[in-house]
């Protein structure tokens, strides 16, 4: 019989029912023993709800507890890295949100500390593991596409979600905004794709959502294999949805995720798929009374593909994917962005110790880029008005 992992979750926020939707689809292989978060009414709130069997505003208690196999982190991810290195220390398995870590320099602390613990140590990003991105990768491998020349990014995300993450859009706390936090995800999966990058030119402001970092940004990206992508991301608009387009010489491969407030289509559809919802909802509890299995919920989400793949390496005794050296990409991607949109020149890869931002942009950092910004817009208004 295959054995069933007991999980502590650490942070009960915004990301936290994406991977407890996984987890009760898995709950044949994964018992979430306990959850973990600073903030007590949220906490209180999730324990209740889900019926956890332990709550805590002290992660280290999760550590203790002999019954747990899997630390989750759900946490900003500007303490990724105590969380992670105490986990580790505790003989535990450890898989982290997205990025790893805010800064580049506390990427490189983490590979180094987890030396001491290979194979332990996984970052989640689910997208990898959707179907469309696996198909991109079969296209690629059996070179279907051609060569890769070049290729489009687009991400937008309703801002909504943002007023009530305090912590979202904080340098220290996030590592920035829209690049960091969401996009990343992208970032993660052109690497995939593309390989290492050479250089990349950026711009980015805050357009106007309400944070110390950026919502809106643009990049040209260019990667040691030749190709050209263009890429950009807004926050706190309209309508959430994912495009992209890899462009080979034989073949373009293009996705487009539905957006997540299409409503369900025409008002009769929504009618139907609701009544569809009442109906077998109905039907289950009758199953139940008379003691007859029912289907499973749902498909177990975005996360569950990953969830899958952590469980494969468990039972096969073989590392945790995507470690920490592969989570590095997308933050040094990100890094190289960011300096580039505050130096206002091209920055060329890789990046090390060295480099600029290494240790992290800050709140001031950014300001002057906008003050440099503002300077530039000035002159040109004045020059406009000298020539006129």
């Amino acid at each position: 019989m295959s054995r069933k992992f007991g999980v502590g979750v650490v942070g009960a926020g915004a990301i936290f029912p994406s991977h407890l939707q996984a987890y009760k689809y898995l709950s044949k292989r994964f018992r979430i023993v306990g959850i973990s978060d600073t903030d007590e009414l949220r906490l209180r709130q999730a324990g209740q709800k889900h019926f956890l069997p332990v709550s805590t505003t002290d992660y280290r208690e999760l550590l203790a507890r002999p019954d747990i196999d899997i630390i989750d982190i759900c946490t900003p991810p500007g303490v990724h890295a105590r969380i992670v290195k105490d986990a580790l220390q505790a003989g535990k398995h450890v898989i982290s949100e997205k990025p790893l870590a805010p800064t580049l320099a506390e990427v490189d602390d983490l590979i180094e500390f987890a030396k001491q613990y290979p194979g332990k140590l996984s970052t989640i990003f689910q997208r990898r593991y959707a179907t469309d991105v696996e198909k991109l990768m079969r296209l690629k491998d059996d070179e279907s596409l051609g060569q890769l020349v070049g290729g489009t990014f687009n991400r937008t995300a309703r801002g909504a979600f943002v007023q009530n993450a305090k912590n979202w859009g904080s340098w220290k706390m996030s590592g920035g905004g829209t690049v960091m936090t969401q996009f990343v995800h992208e970032l993660d999966l052109m690497c995939l794709v593309y390989g290492e990058p050479a250089t990349v030119t950026a711009t980015m402001d805050t357009v106007h959502l309400d944070i110390e970092s950026e919502d809106t940004f643009a990049a040209t990206i260019r990667f040691k294999s030749g190709a050209i992508v263009s890429c950009s991301s807004s926050t706190g608009v309209g309508k959430s949805g994912v495009m992209f387009d890899v462009v080979g010489t034989k073949k373009v491969h293009r996705y487009a995720s539905k957006s997540d407030d299409d409503g369900g289509g025409s008002g009769l559809a929504r009618l139907q798929t609701l009544a569809t919802k009442v109906v077998t909802k109905g039907g289950d509890k009758i199953k139940q009374k008379l003691g007859r299995p029912t289907k499973q919920k749902g498909d177990g989400g975005s996360h569950r593909p990953y969830f899958e793949a952590i469980l494969k390496a468990l039972d096969m005794e073989q590392p945790l994917p995507i470690g920490p050296e592969s989570a590095r990409h997308a933050v040094e991607l990100a890094t190289g962005i960011y300096t580039s949109a505050i130096t206002g020149e091209s920055v060329a890869f890789p990046l090390d110790a060295s480099a600029t931002y290494y240790s992290g942009v800050t709140a001031e950092d950014y300001r002057s880029r906008a003050r440099t910004t503002e300077s530039a817009q000035n002159l040109t208004a004045i020059s406009g008005r000298q020539a006129g």
